[in-house]
Formats: structure tokens, C-alpha cells, sequence
């Protein structure tokens, strides 16, 4: 039976073992002070959040058993340098010294046992190597009897577990203890009451002040936009930017010019972040040992994000990539995000680093079988084809469409309308990738499905309009090579408006013949009467009205031949636009009514809202005031419900305020002109500023007595 007694003298500190037995520590006239920490790098920068966070979680005075704190965060972060950096300006806060072990957590020998580092802890707190290589219990009850008393900070680093650190907290209020992992640890949240700190790789001025400091003043101001892209490549990582700056700052790679020109390779650039001579510098080196560190189940998911078309993915689409069901691939996903070689950025939601996802590919390549790649890469393209399309019949039912049928292997989301628009919105970037990549790899029908889901850009912000144009080109040569003629035409009358959006007029007048000699070659009316408007359109856009008005007028007989009244209204719309350019107020009412008429057959209400504002501009050309109010006010409320975006009302708003300020309705006037402001602000706009001074000067020039003066609308 084990008692807790003690006979005889003992002097010092008495400490019982697991076994019941009992170590005395004898008193040293001079008890050590140990401060373990390795150098930190002497141009440190940045990071103020977070050695913020690191200093409040330090005063944190509810922490019963002192304060503890994991800094996670992906291999190259930072996460050591910056927790050396912070401890050594917290070590007077220590008087009692400071401990630190790197726990070999990540690297290529095992992790360290507790056990290990505790006999090491103990010896430096004054405990004899006899003491210290006790058992481990023993070790452990010596280590925090030490501590009981003292101040001590203990930085642990590189911890694989929460297992292999829990020996290693004191238990004592006067201390600290700051762990750093690539994983998540939860469990010391979630038992020890750990405080997280998450680091991200740099924001951009940060990063580049990293660089400044490495090449130099005078190379970094002569490159300046060379720094900004090196910065990029290296995705913040600062490991990888401290690398490359190290590398541009040696004449032999041709400056920073240089080095951005040797990462231009997605492939390569991993392994050319290194420096000659220490493996340990190299990203390659880092990721490699988190890579390695990964079940099978893991690694083969990781390497697979790596031919993902793009970085950011859903776990739908991760389960379509390696086959998985949805379930065991949202727990992979976790997996990985808990060990940072993913970040979580919403609700089942991921995106891999720019460098993470740049070793994936090599990793693919080297340990995916390409018979798996491909199917891999198949079936996530097939994927999103499906999921982009049904989206797309649900938000636009009356739009035109590539008629191809994919074969439906794989489960697709189910939306309603709301959750069609916000998905097509969210997944835009990674279905223009995957329409380019599907024409890279040969997957024809897909690339021409994919393309055609990419009309949506024209009603979002004019900074996505360009991916327009490049899906869409990638869908009219994946519809050449694959046989589909009618999609084609339909693609290149898309292409068309794309380039009409971007005014490359030349360009998108002749996309637009090719889909017409295409149409005639077919015997297609229905395509024959979409290219000879889109002729009209294009020179309706350059203001060529005379010429607009010609086409338009021949497509007019073809579109009642189709029997199509949305393509009719289509029509009519236009001419009402050229007829008002021209002038001709009445037929312009009569065109703009009669497209009325038949978008309302057509059941298009998107398309209903666009005739109520060109029988609101006749209107008020006319004459007729408050008929042009009331149709203008329709069809705002009509586009604002239509669910796909309010750009399109800026016509009708303009109206408004026009027609207003001519009655004198300054607060009515006013009103409409800060819903314009808005609207150009949300999609970038250029007139924004414009519309923001014409508010002020409404503003200024209304009656005192009216609710418009004196208090502007923007800021």
C-alpha cells in the first residue's frame, strides 16, 4: 500500500513519483535562470494583429492555471519566427526564464516524447541528470513542483499533438505557455482552455516591406511592380518570399525581374523557392514533411486538389473529384483544414494556397497514377458542367442554351432560385477555369456547357466581364472540334456581345457573321435572325444608328417567322432604342409596347421590365410626365425582383430622375439619383463620381423647404 509519509530529514523540494516513492531537489546557492530561446530573425516584420493577440492572451488573468496559447498555422508561415520574436520582448514579464523545445512535431527524425523534453526542462531548472531520468510521472511532478513558484514562459514548438504537450504544462498560475503547430490542436481548446492565435501568410504591404528590407531600397524602388508580383507568387508565404528575395537579391538571378521569371511556372515554382546548400530553407522541404505526415486516405485527396480548376472548392465538388461520398470527403476536408493544408473559407466551403496548390500539382504527377488524374479531372469538370447548367435553367429558364445532354453519373445540388443565383455567383471564377481546362483536356461537351452558363458575367461587376471572354472563346473551339454546330452559332453570337462589351467593335461584328454564314449554312432561322441582330447590336452600340436600324429592320420578319415571341421582343426592343437615338418618339412607343406584349407571352420578366423602360423614355420624350413616371417606377420594382442583379435598372432610375427634376420633385429626384449612385458603386461603375456630384448639386440647388437639401447622399 502506497502512503504519502516521509521519515527522516530531507532538504529542498520534495517531489512524490507515480510509484509512491520520492526525490529530494537539493538547494543551490545559485538557482539557474534559463533562457532557452534561439535567435530570432533580425529583420522581423510586421505582424502587429497578431503579437497583439499573443500580448492579450498573456494578461488574460482568468486563466486559473496561467495563460495558453497555440499559434497554428500552415509550414513557412512564420509561426516560430514570430513567437520568438514575441517572447523575447515579453522575457521581462519572465524573470524566472524562459523554456523552449522544438517538439519536432513536423521535420524528418520522430517527434520528441514528453518525456525527453521534461528531463531537459528539469535539468535546466536545476535538477540533477540522476533526477531527471526518472520515469517520466516522476520527471513530470519535478518539473511542475519547480514551477510552482516561479515565472517562467515556456515556448513549446512544433508540436504534433495536443498528446505530447499536455506532461508539459506546469499548472502553475505564474507561468505561460505558447505552443506552435501546423495543426489545429482542438483538443487543448477544448480540455486546457487553449486561446488560438491563426496565422495567415502576410497581407501584401507586409510582404512587400519584407522584401524592401532583403533587396534593398534602391533595387526594390527601381522594380517596384516586379516586388508586387514576386509577392503574389509567393502567396505571402513567408518563407517563400524571404527565399525569394534572398535569391533576387544576387545578381546572378537577374534581379527581381529574374526570379519572378523563374516562378512564372506554376510547376516549378515550388522547388525553385530554395536555397542552395540548406534543405531546411526550402518550401519544397516544408510542405513535403506535411505531405508525408498525411494517412494515405489524406494524401491522395490533398494531391487531387492539385488538378482541381482552381483553388477554391466545395465539398460536392471534392467528393466528384476523387469519388468519394460527400460525407467521408467532408471529413478529409476537415482533416486537412485542421492541419492547415487547407483553409476553411465558409460553410463546407475550402481553398488551397496559391504554393499549397502548386505542390499538389507536382505531387499529383508524381504519386496519382494518370489513369486516375484523368478520371479525376473528368469527373469534377462533368460536375460542375451539370451543377452550372441545372443552375442556370433554374435562374433563366428563357435563355437560349448549348442543346447537349451530359450524362448524369454523379449527384448535382438541388436549388431553388435564391441558391442558384448566390451558387453561380460564388463558383464563377472555378467555372470559367473549368471550361478552359475542359477544351485543354479534350472534353468537348463539357467545355461547350460550361461556356454557355457564361452569358451571366454581363449583369455582374465589369472586373469578371473578361472571363466571359475567355470561356466562351475556349466553348467555340471545344464546340468546333466536337462536332456541335448549333452550339457554336450560339456561342459565337455570346462571344460577340462579350467582345461588344469590352468595345473591341471589329471583333464582335465579325464573331457575330461567323454565326450568321453558320446559320445559313444550317438553314437555321432561329440562328440566322440572332446574327443578323447582333450585327445590329454591335453597330447599336458604336451609336451607328443608321446601319443598327438597317439590320434590325431584316431581322424583325425573321424573328415572326421563328414564332419565338421572346426573340421578336428581343427585336422590338432594340428598334424602340434606335428609333428614340433617331428622333422617331412615336414609333419608338409603338415598338417598346409591342415588346410588352410579347414578353409577357413569353412569360419574361426580366425582359417585361426592359419594355416598360423604353415606353418610359418614349414616354417622356412625348411629353407624357407621369405615364413615364409610372412605367419607370414598374420596371425598377421589376428589375429589383427579377433576383439576378439591379444594374439593369440604372436606365429606368435615370428616367426617373430626370423626368422628377423637370416637375420639380427634388426630394423624388434626389431619391432616385442615390439608388443610381448605389447601383454604380456596387458594379464598379465609372460614372459613380459623376452621378455623386450631379446628387450634390441636386441637392444644393433644392428648396430649403424640400427633404433633399442640404444633407448629400454619398459620401
Amino acid at each position: 500500500m502506497t502512503t504519502n509519509s516521509a521519515s527522516g530529514d530531507v532538504t529542498g523540494v520534495l517531489v512524490q513519483s507515480g510509484a509512491g516513492g520520492r526525490l529530494a531537489v537539493p538547494p543551490g546557492s545559485l538557482v539557474p535562470v534559463p533562457r532557452q530561446l534561439p535567435a530570432g530573425m533580425r529583420d522581423f516584420t510586421g505582424r502587429t494583429r497578431e503579437l497583439t493577440e499573443l500580448d492579450a492572451a498573456l494578461a488574460d488573468s482568468t486563466a486559473a492555471l496561467g495563460p495558453l496559447t497555440v499559434v497554428e498555422g500552415m509550414g513557412g508561415v512564420g509561426k516560430t519566427s514570430l513567437v520568438v520574436h514575441w517572447a523575447r520582448r515579453a522575457a521581462d514579464r519572465f524573470p524566472d526564464g524562459t523554456l523552449f523545445a522544438n517538439l519536432r512535431g513536423y521535420g524528418p527524425s520522430a517527434p520528441l516524447s514528453p518525456g525527453v523534453v521534461l528531463a531537459g526542462f528539469a535539468q535546466a531548472l536545476g535538477a540533477s541528470a540522476e533526477q531527471a531520468s526518472a520515469d517520466e510521472d516522476t520527471v513530470a511532478g519535478l518539473y511542475r513542483s519547480l514551477l510552482a513558484d516561479r515565472r517562467v514562459l515556456v515556448v513549446l514548438d512544433n508540436a504534433a499533438s495536443a498528446e505530447q504537450v499536455r506532461p508539459l504544462l506546469p499548472g502553475a498560475t505564474g507561468c505561460a505557455v505558447v505552443v506552435t503547430s501546423r495543426a489545429a490542436l482542438p483538443g487543448l481548446r477544448v480540455t486546457d482552455g487553449a486561446v488560438a492565435v491563426p496565422l495567415a501568410p502576410m497581407p501584401e504591404r507586409e510582404a512587400v516591406s519584407l522584401v524592401r528590407g532583403v533587396v534593398g531600397e534602391a533595387i526594390a524602388d527601381a522594380e517596384a511592380a516586379m516586388v508586387a508580383e514576386l509577392v503574389v507568387l509567393c502567396g505571402g508565404l513567408p518563407l517563400a518570399v524571404r527565399v525569394a528575395a534572398c535569391r533576387a537579391a544576387a545578381a546572378r538571378y537577374g534581379g527581381v525581374a529574374g526570379v519572378v521569371a523563374e516562378l512564372g511556372n506554376e510547376r516549378d515554382r515550388v522547388s525553385g523557392l530554395s536555397v542552395s546548400g540548406d534543405e531546411r530553407s526550402a518550401v519544397q522541404t516544408v510542405f513535403d514533411v506535411s505531405y508525408q505526415r498525411l494517412s494515405a486516405q489524406q494524401a491522395r485527396v490533398f494531391r487531387l486538389l492539385g488538378v482541381h480548376p482552381g483553388p477554391e472548392f466545395g465539398v460536392p465538388a471534392v467528393a466528384a473529384l476523387t469519388g468519394l461520398d460527400e460525407k467521408p470527403a467532408y471529413r478529409m476536408l476537415e482533416d486537412l483544414a485542421d492541419l492547415h493544408l487547407v483553409e476553411a473559407v465558409g460553410v463546407r466551403r475550402y481553398r488551397l494556397h496559391d504554393l499549397l496548390h502548386a505542390y499538389a500539382v507536382t505531387r499529383a504527377e508524381s504519386d496519382e497514377p494518370g489513369e486516375s488524374q484523368q478520371r479525376a479531372v473528368s469527373a469534377v469538370l462533368t460536375w460542375y458542367a451539370q451543377a452550372a447548367d441545372l443552375a442556370d435553367r433554374t435562374v433563366f429558364p428563357n435563355n437560349p442554351r448549348p442543346q447537349i445532354t451530359l450524362p448524369r453519373v454523379l449527384p448535382v445540388p438541388v436549388f431553388d432560385r435564391a441558391e442558384a443565383l448566390a451558387w453561380l455567383d460564388i463558383e464563377l471564377p472555378t467555372l470559367t477555369a473549368a471550361a478552359c481546362t475542359a477544351e485543354r483536356e479534350g472534353v468537348w461537351a463539357v467545355a461547350v456547357v460550361l461556356a454557355g452558363v457564361h452569358h451571366v458575367v454581363v449583369s455582374r461587376p465589369r472586373a469578371v466581364w473578361p472571363s466571359g471572354v475567355a470561356a466562351e472563346t475556349a466553348g467555340v473551339a471545344a464546340a468546333r472540334a466536337g462536332g456541335f454546330r448549333q452550339a457554336e452559332a450560339l456561342l459565337l453570337m455570346r462571344l460577340s456581345d462579350s467582345l461588344r462589351l469590352a468595345e473591341s467593335w471589329d471583333e464582335a461584328y465579325e464573331h457575330c457573321a461567323q454565326a450568321l454564314r453558320l446559320g445559313r449554312e444550317l438553314e437555321d432561322t432561329v440562328t440566322i435572325c440572332n446574327a443578323v441582330s447582333g450585327l445590329g447590336l454591335v453597330r447599336l452600340s458604336q451609336q451607328r444608328y443608321t446601319e443598327a436600324l438597317e439590320h434590325y429592320l431584316e431581322a424583325l420578319p425573321l424573328s415572326r417567322a421563328t414564332g419565338l415571341p421572346r426573340l421578336e421582343a428581343v427585336i422590338e426592343c432594340n428598334l424602340s432604342e434606335i428609333r428614340m437615338a433617331l428622333g422617331q418618339y412615336e414609333q419608338a412607343l409603338e415598338h417598346a409596347e409591342r415588346e410588352l406584349v410579347l414578353r409577357r407571352q413569353a412569360g419574361d420578366s426580366l425582359g417585361e421590365a426592359y419594355a416598360l423602360y423604353g415606353i418610359a423614355v418614349a414616354c417622356w420624350k412625348l411629353g407624357e410626365l407621369q405615364s413615364a413616371i409610372d412605367t419607370g417606377e414598374q420596371a425598377v420594382e421589376l428589375f429589383s425582383a427579377s433576383g439576378t442583379t439591379s444594374r439593369f435598372a440604372l436606365g429606368a432610375l435615370e428616367v426617373l430622375v430626370t423626368v422628377h427634376r423637370e416637375l420639380g420633385q427634388h426630394d423624388q429626384a434626389a431619391k432616385a439619383l442615390r439608388a443610381t449612385h448605389a447601383v454604380m458603386v456596387e458594379f464598379g461603375d465609372p460614372r459613380a463620381d459623376e452621378v455623386a456630384q450631379r446628387l450634390r448639386d441636386l441637392e444644393a440647388a433644392a428648396p430649403p423647404d424640400s427633404a433633399a437639401g442640404g444633407t448629400s447622399g454619398v459620401g
